[in-house]
């Protein structure tokens, strides 16, 4: 049921808090909880290569300075500070290189807004794994259906989802751990509602994006902690017909994806991993580029390259390129496409600093089209990356490639394996390879893990000789 968020009145938050303070860890079947270790192991690999980039080590700087204390520890590096500041720290971390999960429907970076609220929750708090993994999985349902409810309606009008939904799905993760009643989560979540923000101002190649998800985990965790107190929120925050988080920040929203087969149907196993260091609207059209170069097409050869996507993916990816930071080369499909055709690659080296005005880069931008092809909107989020792309060659042969879906997507998976060797590549910019693979098999063995404080003294950088050591020998950028 699609409607206007100005008219209707079912209670959707309490239905939402009801099941989120019931959820335990017997619900959950084994393919959902099988897959929610590899969205967690995804997501510190991601937050350990983020610790190391300025925005990682501003954030955790500011999170000691802010918030100095040895309840939650600070990923990637040899410190605590306080809970919620070492959400913002971690989170920030995780979302801070285009390297996050992602849900397609849902426009969302889940792992990046709830693994960081939970796991300093659980470190403070003495909650076992179990515990913080249930709870993680909490906030990835109810995110990631409120995600697909307000569609993409909310983000072409500016809004990062991640940064919005991102909040709502923290509390209830949050509100899951901290085992607060139905009304209590009802109260988190209007205590989160009020806070949602998210600015998609990423062209403009400010740190401000990364800070999104961090900020997400923050807000989730003061909303628990307060509705745990007795501070009360909107307990009908997400439908309120006036001033409420669908009227307000959304147009159309379907109420029933909220919560249709919600503890039946499980969205976390439809989340994907990313194989490419860039915003996923970008992923396909390096996927066809793939393609066209698999065919034996090369920069040397390519006239012009022309690429089609839908409106969504334009306005996210398909603006003009100027050179602008890290984070805007990321959001750019001119730019993720130049680098694929010249280095067969798109992943870290491809945003070093002296890449992102690099005149053979330039060059070949100027040879790319990107345009909107309205078929690709019938589809909703569901096709919202489907792309064309058509390769013209300097002797007139035009070649022409259609992917739906990315690679890493829950259609076309990453394997386990592709995930750990993922992970490895990722952490061993500041762990040395012993403690890599101690994470990894914590990960695996998390049910039979007694508490928090093993995964957590992993997640805590090696002395600064061993890290820095490591970083070199890993060639970090």
């Amino acid at each position: 049921m699609t409607v206007s968020p100005a008219v209707t009145d079912e209670r959707v938050t309490a239905r939402v808090a009801e099941w989120i303070s019931s959820l335990k860890r017997a619900d959950i079947p084994e393919p959902a909880w099988t897959h929610a270790k590899l969205c967690l192991l995804d997501a510190l690999g991601c937050a350990l290569f983020g610790s190391q980039q300025p925005w990682g080590r501003i954030s955790a700087e500011t999170a000691l300075e802010l918030s100095p204390g040895t309840r939650a520890s600070l990923w990637g590096h040899g410190a605590r500070c306080g809970v919620d500041a070492a959400a913002m720290a971690n989170g920030t971390a995780t979302h801070g290189f285009e390297l996050d999960d992602i849900h397609l429907r849902a426009s969302m970076h889940p792992g990046a807004v709830t693994i960081p609220a939970a796991f300093a929750l659980a470190e403070a708090h003495g909650k076992s794994p179990a515990e913080f993994l249930t709870a993680v999985v909490a906030g990835y349902e109810i995110g990631l259906r409120i995600g697909i409810a307000v569609g993409l309606a909310h983000g072409l009008r500016g809004h990062h989802t991640t940064g919005t939904v991102g909040t709502l799905a923290a509390a209830a993760t949050c509100a899951n751990l901290l085992s607060l009643s139905a009304e209590a989560t009802a109260d988190a979540l209007g205590i989160a509602a009020t806070q949602a923000a998210g600015l998609h101002g990423a062209r403009t190649g400010a740190m401000s994006k990364r800070f999104h998800a961090g900020r997400a985990a923050q807000s989730g965790i003061l909303a628990a902690a307060l509705a745990k107190r007795g501070f009360t929120g909107s307990r009908t925050a997400l439908e309120q017909p006036f001033g409420g988080f669908f009227s307000t920040l959304c147009e159309a929203v379907d109420l029933h994806a909220v919560t249709a087969e919600l503890g039946s149907r499980w969205e976390i196993r439809e989340v994907g991993f990313k194989a490419y260091a860039s915003c996923g609207s970008t992923h396909t059209t390096v996927d066809a580029i793939d393609q066209l170069m698999r065919q034996g097409i090369s920069a040397r050869d390519l006239k012009e390259l022309r690429i089609y996507m839908s409106k969504k993916a334009v306005s996210n990816v398909g603006w003009k390129y100027a050179p602008a930071g890290v984070v805007a080369a990321q959001m750019n499909a001119y730019y993720t496409s130049a680098v694929k055709l010249l280095d067969g690659e798109v992943f870290i080296d491809q945003f070093a600093e002296s890449r992102l005005a690099d005149p053979q880069v330039l060059a070949m931008i100027g040879r790319i089209r990107i345009a909107h092809e309205p078929a690709f909107d019938a589809g909703g989020a569901a096709t919202r990356h489907a792309v064309r792309v058509e390769a013209e060659l300097k002797n007139g042969d035009v070649s022409t490639v259609h992917v739906e879906q990315r690679r890493g997507s829950a259609r076309f998976p990453l394997s386990r394996e592709d995930i750990e060797k993922k992970f490895r590549g990722l952490a061993k910019v500041v762990l040395i390879p012993e403690r890599i693979e101690s994470i990894i098999a914590a990960v695996d063995s998390i049910d039979r893990i007694d508490d928090m404080q093993d995964l957590a003294s992993l997640m805590r950088a090696d002395s600064p000789e061993k890290a820095a050591a490591a970083s070199a020998e890993a060639g970090a950028y």
